[in-house]
């Protein structure tokens, strides 16, 4: 026996060599980053429609896309770059909005529910609103939900009826849709006219004011 593994020794360290290298490879394989900012531009019809709200001047020709989820917290920590640099820079800018509700994710159970109600919101005209109120709610349960509805003074049942509807779902499964095409995989993501922007690298504000300044520049 010991005659054996001496004659073999060699063989049975290749072997292991081999192995090694090609679990190196199938972990490397893995560990690809989820979203990689394409130099080339999505276009606009591959990123939204004309049924997504709008925050901002309607005809802006920079524009920032943003898939979001309104359970998690960098989202609602972004929210306040995203206001001011709306408000500082009207007819120049404007923020779409779409849902990227990750539901099956711990502690996002009523993401898609708040998604929901945002999208109902835009039928009363309080989709902003309703957009920045539940990015600054510590809880999204229904019923705090609706302590929103009452306190921007919407009618109680009718929003019920738009937030249950299934034109609704519709709309936010589509959403879904769309960033699972986008091979979207995590939020916030935002394309700044069409490009993802890379935002464990990059400074959101820095990027959007210089985009501004490329398209609409100071005499």
């Amino acid at each position: 026996m010991k005659e054996y593994f001496k004659r073999n020794t060699p063989i049975f360290y290749i072997g292991i060599a081999t192995a090694i290298v090609f679990i190196s490879i199938i972990i490397a394989g893995q560990s690809t980053p989820n979203q990689q900012p394409s130099l080339t531009p999505i276009e606009e019809k591959d990123l939204f429609t004309q049924k997504d709200p709008v925050i901002g001047f309607k005809d802006a020709r920079v524009t920032v896309v943003e898939f979001l989820d309104y359970s998690c917290p960098y989202c609602k920590t972004i929210n306040p770059v995203l206001k001011n640099l709306v408000a500082g820079n009207k007819n120049k800018l404007r923020l779409i909005v779409r849902n990227f509700p990750l539901k099956d994710n711990p502690g996002h159970e009523n993401s898609y529910s708040a998604a929901l109600a945002t999208e109902a919101a835009v039928k009363f005209n309080k989709f902003e609103d309703m957009h920045n109120a539940l990015l600054d709610a510590e809880k999204l349960d229904r019923d705090s939900i609706l302590a929103i509805v009452e306190r921007l003074g919407i009618n109680k049942d009718e929003f019920i009826k738009e937030w249950d509807s299934a034109e609704n779902k519709s709309k936010v499964d589509q959403d879904l849709t769309d960033a699972a095409n986008l091979q979207i995989k995590g939020t916030p993501a935002i394309f700044l006219n069409g490009k993802l922007i890379d935002l464990q690298n990059k400074d959101l504000n820095t990027e959007v004011l210089a985009e501004i300044n490329r398209i609409y520049p100071q005499n």
